[in-house]
C-alpha cells in the first residue's frame, strides 16, 4: 500500500484537488517536451503547444518506452523532465510494458502477439518471469530517483501503470488477466516500488478505457483506495461526425467517475483523449487528419461540454496524445520558418488557440 510520500507528492495532489473544485482545467499533452512536429530542440524547452500559444501544457505525459530508445532515451528523459518541472509542468508517467515472455524488452517488434503468454500471472512472485519484471520496475525506480529539481528534491510524478486494463489490446487487459489478478498485479507493482526500491515521489493513477455503463463497471478492476490517488479514463473520439453523440456518452461516463471520486475521496482526470480521424479523402490517420477534418472545433466543444455540468467541471486535467509526426498527431500545430513566415498552419489551430486562451484552461506557469 502507499505509505510514505515526499512533500512534493502531497503538494501535487493538493493542486489537482484545488483545480477540481474550481471551474478550471489543466491541459496536458503526451511527450510534449521532446517529441513534436514544430520543435527544433528536444530538451524540454519547446513543444508544439508552446510554439503555438506561448506556453507548455500544464501536464506532460512521458512513457517508459523512452527507457529503451523508442521515444527518446533514459538520459534524455531525465533532462527533459527536469526542464519541464522547472517550467511549471506536472509530469505523468505511463508504461507500455513489453511482453516479458519474449526474448527482449521489445514492445513494438512483437506487437502482433504481445498479448500472448499469460504474462500477468507469470510476472508475479513465484512465476518464471518475475525476475524479468522486477528488472523492468528497477528501470522505473532508477528514472524516478534521478529526476530531482534544482534544490535536490525529488520531482513528483503521477505514475499510470496498466492503463486501459478493461480492453484486450494489452496483456494486462481483461481478456488476458482476470479482474482479481489485475488488482494483485497493480498492488504488487506499487508495493515493490515503494517498499523494495524506496520510491516515494510517485502518485498513482487507475485509468481504464471508456465508455462506462455504471459506477460498478468503472470500478470493476479498481486496486483499492490504498493504491490509487487519481481516478482516470482514456477515451478517443473515433470516426468523428456531427451526430456521433460523443459528448453525450462522455458526459454519462464522467458522471459515473465523478460519483466514484466523491465516494472514495479521489480526484479524477481524463488521462488520455483525442480525436482519431479514420476516414478522410487522404485515408486513415491515427490522430487528426492534416486536412479535411469533419469536426474542426473539437477542443472548444470539449471545454464547453465539461463546463456544462458539475461532474465535468470537477475533472482536474485532460491529456491529449502525442504529436509523433505530421502524419500522426493529436494536437494542432503550425510550422514557422526562420524568417517568421508561417509555412504550415493546421486547420484546427484557431480552435485550439481559442481553447488555450480561455481563462478556464491552465497551461504551464
Amino acid at each position: 500500500m502507499i505509505t510514505e510520500r515526499t512533500p512534493g507528492v502531497y503538494e501535487l495532489l493538493g493542486k489537482l484537488e484545488d483545480v477540481s473544485y474550481s471551474n478550471n482545467f489543466m491541459f496536458g499533452h503526451q511527450n510534449a517536451g521532446h517529441i513534436g512536429v514544430s520543435i527544433k530542440e528536444h530538451d524540454g524547452t519547446e513543444s508544439d503547444v508552446k510554439n503555438l500559444v506561448g506556453k507548455h501544457p500544464k501536464v506532460v505525459g512521458i512513457d517508459t518506452l523512452s527507457f529503451f530508445g523508442y521515444e527518446g532515451t533514459m538520459d534524455q528523459l531525465v533532462k527533459v523532465t527536469k526542464q519541464l518541472h522547472k517550467e511549471g509542468c506536472i509530469i505523468t508517467l505511463s508504461s507500455h510494458m513489453p511482453n516479458f515472455s519474449l526474448g527482449g524488452d521489445d514492445y513494438y517488434d512483437y506487437s502482433p502477439n504481445f498479448t500472448d503468454g499469460d504474462i500477468g500471472r507469470r510476472i508475479m512472485p513465484g512465476g518464471d518471469l518475475n525476475p524479468k519484471f522486477l528488472r523492468f520496475l528497477d528501470h522505473i525506480a532508477k528514472f524516478v530517483n534521478e529526476c530531482i529539481d534544482v534544490d535536490g528534491e525529488p520531482i513528483p510524478m503521477i505514475f499510470r501503470p496498466f492503463h486501459e486494463d478493461n480492453g484486450d489490446w494489452f496483456w494486462w487487459g481483461r481478456k488476458h488477466l482476470p479482474d482479481e489478478d489485475y488488482k494483485k498485479l497493480f498492488r504488487y507493482t506499487v508495493d515493490y516500488l515503494q517498499g523494495e526500491k524506496g520510491v516515494k515521489s510517485l502518485a498513482y493513477s487507475y485509468s481504464p478505457n471508456g465508455f462506462f455503463s455504471s459506477e460498478e463497471d468503472y470500478m470493476k478492476r479498481y486496486p483499492g483506495d490504498d493504491y490509487v490517488d487519481v481516478l482516470g479514463m482514456d477515451i478517443y473520439r473515433d470516426h468523428p461526425s456531427s451526430d456521433d453523440k460523443f459528448f453525450e456518452k462522455l458526459k454519462t461516463s464522467l458522471q459515473y467517475i465523478f460519483e466514484c471520486s466523491m465516494q472514495h475521496g479521489k480526484t479524477y482526470a481524463i488521462t488520455e483523449i483525442g480525436m482519431r480521424v479514420l476516414d478522410t479523402p487522404e485515408g486513415y490517420y491515427e490522430g487528426l487528419s492534416p486536412s479535411h477534418n469533419v469536426i474542426k472545433n473539437f477542443y472548444t466543444e470539449l471545454l464547453s461540454s465539461l463546463s456544462s455540468y458539475e461532474a465535468g467541471s470537477r475533472c482536474a486535467y485532460m491529456l491529449a496524445w502525442a504529436n509523433f509526426s505530421d502524419q500522426q498527431f493529436w494536437v494542432p500545430y503550425q510550422i514557422v520558418g526562420d524568417n517568421g513566415e508561417v509555412k504550415f498552419r493546421h486547420e484546427m489551430c484557431d480552435d485550439f488557440e481559442a481553447f488555450c486562451k480561455d481563462t478556464r484552461i491552465i497551461l504551464a506557469d
